[in-house]
């Protein structure tokens, strides 16, 4: 029997989804996720004032959390991985914690003021679910945050690579152009979309140390800041419902 090199292999289970992520946490700990500096501009993205309450799905080892706490944010972060909310529980111990798919959201409608969600929701195994449930817990008028890879990024091709560190598990990659529809449909209103250049400018936070390493980073920040938007790494949506949901009975 032949087979079909083009065939798609069969999409994962959240139990398998949940085990990849439990060994890359066990395994990498806090140097799974990117290091706390690269996180409040996200929260200066959203503006996010003292008081509000801030849901981040997916939230990893929890440094965008800890970064919404040190701001008096209320924040509330929940994870498939239960090594990753351990990690989340030591890294912002003020903050409330859950395990969780985000496709189920174990919160009540209509709680919070700002919802985030970073590099993680193209892993999702239903992202339309996933997003409706984001809204869903989301105060009317909430603001959205959400940061996507793109499948058509110019590194990659100079790597050899189709996808993120991540890719291995489930990986949905789009173009800037089919984001933008996916979040229209949706419901969203878009923001804002900005690209992601943390390791374009990571050199600044004293991740470049020496005379060569130093140079490299301005330089390649330089040359980054040059790369249409559609050639991106990764987009950061600033996003908004269009609609307010339904009341209910």
């Amino acid at each position: 029997m032949r087979t079909d090199p083009e065939a798609k292999a069969p999409s994962p289970q959240t139990s398998e989804v949940r085990a990849w992520y439990n060994t890359l946490y066990a395994s990498a700990g806090l140097a799974s996720t990117r290091p706390p500096e690269a996180y409040p501009l996200f929260l200066d993205l959203l503006g996010v004032r003292p008081g509000a309450k801030l849901l981040d799905v997916s939230c990893g080892s929890g440094f965008l959390l800890k970064a919404a706490r040190e701001r008096g944010v209320d924040a509330y972060g929940i994870d498939l991985s239960d090594q990753a909310v351990r990690l989340a529980a030591r890294v912002a111990p003020q903050a409330r914690l859950a395990v969780g798919a985000g496709e189920q959201l174990c919160f009540r409608d209509a709680s919070f003021d700002y919802v985030t969600c970073l590099g993680s929701l193209e892993h999702f195994l239903d992202m339309a679910y996933g997003v409706r449930e984001m809204q869903r817990v989301a105060k009317p008028g909430a603001q959205f945050c959400i940061m996507v890879p793109n499948v058509d990024f110019l590194g990659w091709k100079v790597l050899g690579r189709r996808g993120t560190a991540q890719q291995d598990i489930n990986e949905q990659l789009l173009s800037l152009s089919a984001w933008r529809r996916f979040f229209t449909e949706q419901d969203f209103r878009i923001l804002n979309v900005l690209p992601d250049r943390w390791h374009a400018i990571k050199w600044r936070y004293g991740y470049a140390r020496g005379p060569w390493r130093l140079t490299k980073g301005m330089l390649t920040e330089a040359v980054w800041r040059l790369i249409p938007l559609r050639f991106e790494y990764q987009f950061i949506f600033a996003l908004r419902r269009r609609s307010t949901p339904p009341t209910s009975p």
